[in-house]
């Protein structure tokens, strides 16, 4: 028969002498049952258990170990690992703060060493409230079983007054809380309640490291009629929040650091071991007023002791930023930079470290706006602005070093000539990273490969300065589009410049070039070992006169008889792109631009600029160097092999369909009607081919085979 609740109570505090009779007739299934516990819930050989069982202990007592100790994870250095880097900067200056986030396991300044303020326990507290809720028969009482502070005795912690396990048919849960001056707004009042309600307090020195232990229902653990000590297993509620210089330091002082809009106050239930933080929140602010310079030791403390941030754990909101005054000494202001700390997590029981380097004041950002890029071989050039860096200057890098790689200065002005020019050089194409010292406005060249997969591809480059590891690099984010496949056929995406199709030239399309007096001979010589054999380039007169000209005759250029295949636009491209030297007709009249040659006039339309040739160019192109009298000449070859985007030929063409961009109007195929040679194959876009005049200037879209 069980012994009422209340009977017991009486017999724990006037009937000691008789109960302890009444126990050593159960000794022998009491021993049974704590040798069972003893090996499993309250083992007291745990390595980090802080309190042993105590032989001469015979009514309820407390064995105390903690959660979030030594870091266990594998990446850790020895001051944890990096969660986020920031950048702060002022509104009215370049000055630049950069701030790497650390977060620690266990709550202190680093890893195994706790912080040694008051509220920031070495050991666990001395003392802790406790209250006990009794289960009989499955039903909870409505009264707590016990209500007391358990204070450090030895080596357990004690309650005030004297608890005997109430019988074996009943089990005891206990919440445990500390410190017990801590500012809770409200804590546990009866057996069912298991929240505590906390709002952190405004100043640092009075925020404490608040603490919470509790069990689940549990039997009596006792050994031989005595007491084992309860294992309460508190967990730390905070994050601990420090302020630490970083790496580089200059001149000048930290005034203040400031968490803004932080959440600020919340319940924590015990039992299921989880904060709801409410909505509302507030601003904690240190003024360290700490004196910096270059030789300002990495890792000096801006908020130790009792200037520690102890705050609930979170992800910050949009709302949440660091802040940091900052006086430069270099220019006598105070500057207030600040970062957004959106996204943040500070998690429960560990220690989060912003490490703050003030760098010298410096620029570095791209100017250029992301576009998205075609799916063929791209150059995209684009603008770095770089100035007051340090000596090492700035690095340029990519999330795909296998597809992009960037130049910043050509080995000469005449492969410079030929990129500007829209050649893809693939042995001036750069590195997937390079490093430059160069200041002010910066061209960046960037060679994309083509994209041939079946999703778009996501580019990322990233900018940061060689000197300053801890700055938050730039980042420039674009996409390349992959080709619209259909029936084993790709088509680029975007609709760029409208062409002729070319090869129908009058004698409006001729220029001739007046070369500079005394230009020297050697040059024309090169000129003509080089392209002698060109039917529509002549010259006239004497260099050492100043009557020397070249004429560049394109109405000259023969008939063109071949690229009839309606079924092959890959080999229509190529007998186009390579007829007749025609290809090198740019690379001509850019050579004589670039020897002080001054044409006679503006021709109507650029004849190197026709409907093949603009396909021809999304490829990758090698250069050949031709050599005369010390002159070279760099000329732009495509390999047959490198040509894989092409001209459609005009069975082609219908595969031609784009559902992100639709085609729209009439464009070129590479098929020619050689019967009078004044016309070729057009597609348009409802389906239908018909022949088109070959001065036309329509649409032109480049396609490759899967």
């Amino acid at each position: 028969m069980n012994v009422p609740l209340t009977l017991t109570i009486i017999n724990n505090h006037k009937k000691r002498t008789k109960m302890k009779g009444i126990m050593k007739i159960h000794q022998l299934t009491a021993s049974i049952a704590a040798v069972l516990l003893s090996a499993s819930l309250f083992s007291c050989s745990s390595d980090d258990f802080l309190g042993k069982a105590e032989t001469n202990t015979d009514g309820i007592s407390f064995g105390v170990s903690t959660e979030n100790g030594a870091s266990t994870r594998a990446n850790n250095s020895a001051d944890g690992y990096t969660a986020a880097r920031y950048t702060l900067r002022a509104d009215n200056s370049a000055d630049t703060l950069c701030v790497r986030a650390v977060v620690t396991d266990g709550i202190g300044n680093s890893v195994n060493k706790p912080a040694t303020r008051a509220a920031m326990q070495t050991s666990m507290y001395d003392k802790f409230k406790v209250v006990a809720a009794v289960k009989e028969n499955g039903n909870v009482g409505t009264q707590y079983y016990m209500n007391d502070v358990a204070t450090k005795t030895g080596t357990n912690w004690v309650p005030a007054h004297t608890y005997y396990w109430p019988g074996s048919n009943r089990q005891l849960r206990f919440l445990a809380w500390a410190p017990t001056d801590a500012s809770f707004q409200s804590v546990p009042n009866n057996p069912n309640a298991t929240k505590l309600q906390y709002t952190t307090p405004a100043e640092a020195k009075n925020q404490r490291d608040i603490v919470a232990a509790a069990t689940d229902f549990i039997d009596s653990p006792t050994n031989n009629g005595t007491c084992t000590p309860v294992s309460l297993n508190f967990k730390h509620l905070c994050t601990a929040v420090i302020i630490k210089t970083g790496a580089t330091m200059t001149e000048g002082t930290i005034k203040s650091v400031s968490l803004k809009g932080i959440k600020n106050s919340g319940t924590y239930d015990m039992v299921n071991s989880a904060w709801t933080l409410n909505n509302s929140t507030a601003d904690f602010t240190i003024s360290p007023n700490k004196e910096t310079t270059s030789t300002t030791p990495n890792g000096t403390d801006l908020n130790a002791g009792e200037s520690t941030f102890m705050l609930l754990p979170q992800t910050l909101g949009a709302d949440s930023k660091l802040e940091v005054v900052f006086h430069d000494n270099i220019s006598g202001k105070d500057r207030i930079l600040s970062a957004s700390l959106n996204g943040a997590e500070w998690p429960i029981g560990k220690t989060v470290t912003y490490r703050l380097s003030i760098t010298p004041e410096y620029e570095l950002k791209f100017t250029s706006e992301p576009k998205v890029q075609d799916a063929h071989y791209v150059i995209y050039p684009i603008t770095i602005k770089a100035d007051k860096l340090g000596s090492k200057g700035w690095k340029l890098t990519s999330n795909d070093t296998k597809n992009v790689t960037f130049v910043e200065n050509f080995a000469n002005d005449d492969i410079k000539r030929l990129v500007d020019n829209g050649y893809w050089l693939k042995d001036y194409c750069g590195k997937s990273e390079i490093t430059s010292k160069s200041n002010g406005d910066i061209k960046v060249y960037v060679f994309i490969k083509e994209n041939i997969s079946n999703a778009d591809r996501d580019i990322k480059l990233t900018l940061a300065p060689v000197d300053y590891p801890d700055a938050t690099p730039e980042t420039f984010s674009f996409k390349q589009y992959c080709p619209a496949w259909n029936n084993g056929i790709g088509v680029e995406r975007k609709q760029e410049t409208d062409y002729p199709w070319g090869f129908n030239w009058d004698s409006n399309m001729k220029i001739t070039y007046s070369m500079p007096k005394g230009f020297w001979m050697g040059i024309w010589h090169a000129l003509f070992t080089i392209f002698g054999d060109t039917k529509y380039v002549t010259q006239e007169g004497y260099a050492w006169a100043g009557t020397w000209k070249v004429t560049v005759d394109f109405s000259k250029v023969p008939k063109l008889t071949t690229a009839t295949s309606t079924t092959d636009g890959l080999t229509n491209t190529w007998e186009i792109y390579n007829f007749e030297g025609i290809s090198e007709a740019e690379t001509i009249m850019n050579q004589l631009k670039s020897w002080g040659g001054v044409p006679d006039k503006t021709l109507p339309t650029n004849p190197t600029e026709f409907a093949a040739a603009a396909c021809a160019k999304k490829n990758p192109f090698g250069v050949k160097i031709k050599s005369d009298q010390g002159q070279n000449l760099y000329i732009p070859t495509l390999a047959k092999e490198d040509m894989v985007w092409y001209l459609p030929a005009q069975d082609e063409a219908p595969n031609m369909k784009d559902d992100l961009f639709n085609l729209s109007g009439n464009y070129w195929t590479s098929t020619a009607i050689t019967d009078p040679g004044t016309t070729s194959y057009k597609y348009t876009s409802s389906g239908a081919v018909s022949p088109e005049d070959r001065n036309s200037v329509i649409h032109v879209r480049a396609v490759r085979k899967k």
